[in-house]
């Protein structure tokens, strides 16, 4: 039985270098010499496409390099389950995970890497406002510690990063680049990232998702205008923001029908629906229903073969032949043009003496979804998104620009398919969660969302923040975003299915909370190494929990945060299986040798009667055994019943 050390890889989020380097060496073993890169042979393998120019074209910055570099450091931080937090904890799929999202990003590779359909955040704007921005970039745990107030707050900064620093686009480039670089991991080929920004950095931001996604996986940069009228306190006010959408792969965008499979037409509206009329014709309306009429002509040019597109349709009413107007010619072959016509299917106006007839296209025949137009129609502003959260919260809203439901709900609709999963990691008000909800009600889906905040303070000495503190403290809660957040998704779960009382789908979501890891690592003291020994006997930290360990285990060998869970006592000993036998956990803190094997001999009934498809993993506290021997036996029972991948915590 191996025993895991806090420098495993199963005691660490994903190491994104060490994937790398086994990537480049899968398709370059001869530019790797003694386990390092060969820098001379892989550009002769690479020839032509190494660009080894001084000046080039792209985005660089200060910091640029630690940034990339930060993306890729593991983490060594786990997620501790909050089930008194949370709504429906044993059934929801749904995940709301409070911390810095840079560090919960790196701790959803494992588990969710090619696996999330959509994406969507809104960051902060870079308007020059209060924002978190913490000191130290290099340990995001304790940033994280040091915001929710479990250490003291020396270091802890919050800082507006104002027009004047000279840093002003480099500080939210270098919080964005490593986001997008671990965002894209997450996505599955078909995915796509929708992000909201302002004029401020869109150009950056542009370069930036470029550089993370590939220039080609751009897909299109949307419009929502947010308000009705221009700002006066300017000469040109800015009354739109950008949504750029950018998708996975190469190849999903490349293709037209691929990009077609990653994005969904957007529902028809009202206006659209509108141009299909009923119109008069001289034998009455057509009993198909509402219509739109299509030109049947085109332009004689553009590599058409005129002379065949060139010919005579008798109108039916009058027997008269007609021909295209001069420079056209016809849409579609003499022989398309008969059956058209057999089937009704030419309007030769209110009289039947047009000169040139249209076709009918049927509403009923109309696609079920449009085109989505890249200035988005329709949606509504700012001041409704503010006056929907008024309304759930039941006072003036607590957040100064929050984003309108129904625009969420589009984007969804847009970029995900009926049962993926969805993710926001700069979730606010938790806007997304209630699209998500709400989208899932309309169209029976089942999409899961995952949400992340940072509990951001809110000050009640803040005039623009007293709002959102005192709302706080009437809930009991701690007074930052990640609780207003929890509470809007609270709260608008309920409104979900008070508005879809046959909805029976997930309306729960299960909260976690980032911290250090639950396993203390061996770092001796020199001048007392004997102590050193004994406090390393126990590898669990003091205060952690049977469900917190739990979770880091599932998290740290690529488990679905939301996978089933079953525990049975088996020789007095609680016993867990998750994802139906993929892994068996015991974490009982004291195993005798005379419990071994009854422990253990229970445990692979249990397996055999699960069946799980591939191997079980098996996890133990390693201060529970009383000895070797009861170490020994349990494993060798494991083992000579096919369960030999044995470790211990």
């Amino acid at each position: 039985m191996k025993k895991i050390a806090a420098t495993d890889p199963e005691a660490q989020s994903a190491n994104l270098f060490a994937e790398n380097l086994e990537r480049l060496k899968a398709l370059f073993p001869e530019a790797f010499t003694e386990g390092k890169v060969d820098f001379d042979v892989l550009r002769q393998l690479l020839g032509g496409a190494l660009d080894e120019r001084e000046e080039k074209y792209g985005l660089n910055w200060h910091g640029k390099r630690a940034a990339r570099k930060l993306a890729l450091t593991p983490s060594t931080g786990t997620l501790r389950p909050c089930p008194g937090e949370s709504v429906d904890w044993e059934t929801t799929k749904n995940l709301f995970i409070e911390g810095d999202n840079l560090e919960v990003l790196k701790l959803l590779q494992k588990s969710y890497a090619g696996k999330v359909k959509l994406i969507y955040i809104d960051p902060p704007y870079n308007t020059g406002k209060d924002f978190v921005y913490p000191d130290d970039f290099q340990d995001n745990i304790k940033n994280y510690l040091q915001l929710t107030g479990q250490v003291d707050s020396e270091g802890r900064k919050l800082t507006s990063n104002t027009e004047a620093s000279g840093r002003f686009h480099t500080d939210w480039l270098n919080m964005m680049y490593p986001r997008l670089k671990l965002a894209r991991n997450l996505l599955r080929d078909d995915g796509v990232i929708f992000i909201s920004v302002d004029s401020t950095e869109v150009a950056n931001l542009r370069l930036a998702c470029g550089e993370a996604f590939g220039e080609e996986c751009f897909v299109i940069d949307l419009i929502w205008r947010k308000r009705d009228g221009a700002p006066n306190d300017r000469r040109i006010g800015s009354v739109h923001d950008h949504i750029l959408v950018y998708g996975k792969s190469v190849s999903a965008m490349s293709s037209r029908s691929m990009a077609e499979d990653a994005l969904n037409l957007m529902p028809r509206t009202e206006k659209a629906d509108a141009e299909y009329q009923v119109f008069r014709e001289p034998d009455g309306p057509d009993t198909r229903g509402r219509f739109r009429k299509i030109d049947t002509t085109a332009n004689a040019k553009g590599g058409r073969d005129v002379a065949s597109l060139h010919y005579g349709v008798r109108n039916p009413y009058t027997n008269e032949i007609v021909y295209p107007r001069d420079g056209t010619c016809w849409r579609h072959s003499e022989s398309e043009m008969k059956e058209l016509q057999r089937d009704g299917r030419l309007y030769w106006g209110v009289s039947g003496t047009a000169t040139t007839p249209m076709r009918k296209l049927f509403l009923s025949e109309a696609k079920k979804g449009m085109t989505t137009p890249s200035i988005l129609p329709d949606m509504p502003f700012n001041q409704h998104a503010a006056r929907e959260l008024e309304i759930l919260y039941g006072k003036k809203s607590v957040f100064d620009t929050p984003k309108p439901v129904r625009l969420l709900r589009l984007l969804a609709h847009l970029g995900s398919d009926s049962a993926g999963i969805v993710l926001d990691f700069f979730a606010g008000s938790g806007t997304f969660a209630e699209a998500v909800m709400s989208l899932n009600a309309e169209d029976g889906g089942r999409r899961r969302y995952i949400l992340v905040q940072l509990p951001e303070p809110v000050d009640k000495d803040n005039s623009d923040q007293k709002i959102a503190a005192d709302f706080c403290a009437e809930l009991g809660k701690p007074g930052n975003i990640a609780e207003l957040a929890k509470e809007r998704i609270r709260r608008s779960g309920v409104a979900v299915r008070g508005e879809n009382p046959m909805f029976a789908g997930d309306l729960g979501f299960r909260v976690f909370k980032l911290d250090a890891t639950n396993i203390t690592p061996w770092d001796p003291d020199r001048t007392d190494l004997a102590g050193s020994l004994l406090n390393s006997l126990e590898h669990v930290k003091p205060g952690r929990s049977e469900d917190d360990v739990l979770y880091e285990v599932l998290l740290k060998l690529g488990l679905d945060l939301a996978v089933p869970i079953e525990t049975r006592e088996i020789a007095g000993k609680r016993v867990h299986s998750v994802g139906a036998g993929a892994l068996i956990v015991c974490l009982d803190t004291s195993i005798t040798a005379a419990e071994a094997e009854p422990l253990a001999l229970g445990i692979v009934a249990w397996h055999k009667a699960l069946g799980p498809a591939g191997e079980t993993s098996l996890v133990f506290r390693d201060s529970a055994f009383d000895g070797d021997v009861a170490k020994t036996n349990l494993t060798l029972i494991l083992q000579q019943n096919g369960l030999t991948n044995v470790r211990s915590l």
